[in-house]
């Protein structure tokens, strides 16, 4: 067995992708369960300032681009250097949740919680679930997540193309994260407007065995 493995051996993974209700789900089921809440977003800002050209070359590309220039590349480009910035995230991840205590247990919860990567460490797959949006569901909320998302638009020359991109892009993480759990034999549950987040919850839940 894997050092790392046995060290994370108490960490509940909750992956997937944008507009599925994932950090809602995780903040409901970390408050009623006693769990520890690792949640990737916030570590985000932190970990790009120990980002380096050589240590995490894509990640360190995008950081020097702007949201025009993100947003204005072909799609399927889009795709792969989201995936490699996330593998390349990981192991700042795994650092921080190494260096949290062991108890209670962690639930760990977001987008760069890639497949592969976690399927790495996994000892048991009924510690690990995905969740992504149905392309329907996710183009009609994703507008209403907040000012953030117009924030950024405004500063593209052509803000709708620029949303289109950033959806289209989202779609097909969306589909890879699906494709990737299934060919790995892991769990997803597809939001599509018609559970409401407890229901999801309660789903996460019973493949947790906390319920």
């Amino acid at each position: 067995m894997h050092k790392t493995q046995q060290n994370l051996a108490h960490v509940f993974w909750m992956g997937g992708s944008p507009c599925s209700g994932k950090s809602s789900i995780a903040e409901l089921l970390s408050g009623r369960h006693g769990l520890q809440y690792y949640q990737c977003d916030s570590a985000f800002d932190e970990h790009s300032r120990r980002v380096t050209a050589l240590g995490q070359p894509t990640f360190h590309k995008l950081l020097g681009m702007t949201w025009d220039e993100i947003w204005t590349r072909p799609v399927d480009i889009q795709l792969k250097e989201e995936i490699a910035i996330y593998r390349e995230e990981f192991d700042m991840i795994l650092d921080d949740l190494l260096a949290l205590p062991k108890s209670p247990p962690i639930l760990a919860e977001g987008t760069a919680l890639l497949p592969d990567c976690v399927n790495g460490i996994l000892l048991n797959p009924h510690r690990a679930i995905w969740i992504v949006p149905s392309e329907p569901f996710q183009r009609k909320h994703y507008p209403d997540r907040g000012p953030w998302v117009q924030g950024i638009l405004s500063q593209c020359t052509d803000p709708d193309l620029a949303f289109q991109n950033w959806m289209n892009r989202d779609v097909a993480f969306a589909r890879w994260v699906s494709r990737r759990t299934t060919e790995l034999g892991l769990e997803m549950i597809e939001v599509d407007g018609k559970r409401t987040i407890a229901d999801n919850g309660q789903a996460v839940a019973r493949h947790f065995g906390w319920s």
